[in-house]
């Protein structure tokens, strides 16, 4: 293996499959986000999901791709690495997207405890 490259794209194809699994997962990830949490600040949860997103597909982009090195990870190809990004960005996406709803609840508690308390009504 070589030393550090700083390559985008590459011959196998790691590149595109990151960005088309990122692409995908994206109306996933907001979908579950919106499905998963009592989400009241809808712009926190997009802006959340599209830093998981990124932070995932540079992840990938690090780990099987010449990010990093100017070799890609041994055996990896297009397809393998679509898919695997398909799953892990939208796991990060909606952790990033319910995160920053949670963080934005803390500030603005008096909203989310109102809607929890007609809740229990």
């Amino acid at each position: 293996m070589g030393g550090p490259e700083l390559q985008w794209i590459d011959p196998a194809g790691v590149f595109w499959g990151a960005l088309f699994g990122l692409i995908i997962s994206l109306p996933i990830a907001l979908f579950m986000s919106f499905w998963l949490s009592a989400v009241r600040n809808r712009a926190a949860v997009v802006f959340g999901a599209f830093v998981g997103g990124i932070l995932a597909f540079l992840i990938i982009l690090a780990w099987c791709g010449t990010l990093i090195y100017d070799t890609v990870l041994p055996g990896v190809s297009g397809g393998e690495v679509f898919f695997g990004s398909l799953l892990f960005a939208a796991a990060v996406e909606l952790v990033f997207g319910i995160g920053f709803d949670l963080i934005i609840a803390r500030a603005n508690r008096r909203d989310y405890r109102r809607a929890a308390t007609l809740a229990h009504e």
